[in-house]
Formats: structure tokens, sequence, C-alpha cells
């Protein structure tokens, strides 16, 4: 009689996946943005907001931390207890390349947090200065390597995902250009357009798409493995250059030691909340594609870039500013 009632007292607590953090939650949680106000990953924490506060039944909040390419968003969760209250939005900057990056960064992106769910992923295009003759991505590498140095190409700055994904695909495509630096991504895009350089590979805004359109500026082509939902019919990198695939990544994640009841509560609730058709609508209004995953698609995703960007930082010799 005694061993039965503990059994079904152990059923009980089985059945119960938040035993132990029951409550959760009961008070509000905060979404560590490290990034300015108005930008995309801060628009779509915004995006997020009332639907997640719906689905958990408390206040979500969003926490701008931007400075020292996301370290300082990270410390706040990692100073924070690991309770599931505070939050982080990480992506391909943060997640992967400060800490190769960023001599004065104290996290280990794999080591010091846990991953709760992907949100969204986008693919980056490869444009060009008008005034160059090329149509194409068999016409663009033609072109460079006839003219080896002499391309120069934009980045939103050094150790953006526009710098690093360049670098990938001179290094795979065998091309030789410049790299220039801008502060952001909207001085990139009027420096092609004046033609100060000639090359800009950078996840697409409605302002670039405008540009493309107006013939102000080419479209070469895309980073994705399969033709672009945004951009269907242009060529992709990996036709030309096999085996490269690009993508800017959004995810959130937690600090280490969160409890995976917890994790699993908020998978959930990303998982609910991305598969909305408004929320879809307004993803792909930045641009992005809407996508929830399990945890351990974001570890991948992690140590993917973690690899392939600590050999082109080391090889490229590519330092921070």
């Amino acid at each position: 009689m005694i061993r039965c009632l503990r059994h079904c007292a152990w059923l009980a607590l089985a059945a119960c996946p938040l035993f132990g953090n029951a409550a959760y939650p009961d008070k509000p949680i905060h979404i560590v943005v490290p990034y300015a106000a108005g930008g995309p990953t801060d628009v779509m924490a915004r995006v997020l907001q009332g639907p997640l506060q719906q689905s958990l039944g408390v206040p979500i909040v969003v926490d701008n931390l931007p400075g020292a390419g996301g370290e300082l968003g990270a410390q706040q969760v990692l100073h924070a207890a690991p309770d599931g209250y505070t939050l982080f939005l990480g992506n391909n900057g943060p997640s992967a390349v400060t800490p190769l990056l960023q001599k004065g960064a104290t996290f280990d992106p794999v080591k010091d947090f846990v991953p709760i769910s992907l949100i969204a992923k986008a693919t980056m295009t490869l444009t060009v200065s008008a005034q160059l003759p090329v149509y194409d991505m068999a016409g663009f590498l033609a072109y460079a390597r006839a003219h080896p140095g002499e391309l120069n190409y934009a980045s939103a700055g050094i150790g953006s995902l526009g710098h690093l994904g360049t670098e990938l695909l001179a290094k795979q495509a065998g091309l030789q250009m410049t790299h220039v630096p801008y502060k952001g991504q909207a001085p990139t895009l009027a420096a092609l357009i004046g033609n100060e350089v000639q090359v800009l590979l950078t996840t697409p805004t409605d302002a670039l798409r405008a540009h493309v359109a107006s013939g102000a500026i080419k479209l070469v082509a895309v980073t994705s493995e399969r033709p672009s939902a945004f951009d269907p019919k242009a060529d992709r990198v990996n036709c030309c250059v096999p085996g490269y695939v690009l993508y800017s990544w959004f995810a959130f994640l937690a600090r280490a030691g969160t409890p995976a009841p917890v994790i699993a509560r908020l998978n959930q609730a990303l998982a609910s909340t991305l598969a909305s058709e408004e929320v879809r609508k307004r993803f792909a209004g930045l641009g992005v594609v809407a996508e929830s995953s399990p945890p351990q698609v974001v570890t991948g995703l992690i140590r993917e870039d973690l690899a392939r960007w600590s050999v082109i930082i080391r090889e490229r010799d590519i330092r921070a500013e």
C-alpha cells in the first residue's frame, strides 16, 4: 500500500512539468536586446512582446543595452539569477563573433548560456554598384577574378556579419577585394549607390530593395541554400561557390543553470507565438522568416559560427576597432 502511494505521488509530481518552480512565470520577464531601440533585433523583440504576454500571462519588458558588440547585454543576463526572468535576444554577433573578436569579452556563448529557441533567420544579399558590368553571380566572380584588388566592399563595421561573410566568400571563391568599414548599415548602402564601394553583402532592408528595384544598385545573388522567398529569381551564391550558405539568425537564450522545465515553457510559448500569422507577417516585413526550433538547433548554429569565424578571423588577421 505504501509503495503504491509513493508511486502515485511520483506520478503526480511528474505530471507537473514545472515542479520546483510551479508558479513560473509569476512576475515580469525581461528581454535584453544588445542593440539600440529601433533596429531590426529590437523591433522583433517588440513584435513578440504582446503575444508572449498573452501566452505567459505576465508583463514582458524589453531592455535595450547596446555596446561592446553585445558584451554589455550579455553581462546583464549573466549577472541575473538563472530563473528564466532575464532572457537574451542574441544573434550571430554577440552569440559567436563577439567572444572571438572583442578582447574584453568575458563570456563563453556555449558554457554560459542555454538556448531556448530560434526566432528568425534572414538570407543575406550580395549587391553591387550599378556601374559594375555584372548581372549575376557567375558574372560577378568572373569580373572580380579578372580585376584582383580593384574592388572595394563595404561592411557595417569590423567583425560584422557582412564583413566576415565577405571574407569567407573571398576565401572560398579566390577573390581579392579591399574592405571599407562603415559605422552601421545605412552608410554602406549610400556608399554603394555612390560607387565609393562596388560590393555589399548585407541583410537586406526595404531601402536596399527599393534601390535594387530602381536600378541604383544590382542584386547579384542571395546566400540561402534554396531560392529565397523574398528574392525567388535571384541567383544563389552556392550555385557558383559550392557550400557557401550564410544566414543572419536570431534566438532567445537564458543564463546557464536555468531549470529545464522553464526552458521548455518558454520554448513552447515562443513556438506558438511564432506560428501566428500576424507575427510571421510582421517579421516578413523586416526581411526575416519567423522560425522556432528546439534548443539544440541554436546550439548547433552557435558552434558552427564559432568554428568558421575563428578560422576567418585568424587567417585574415581581423581585429576589433
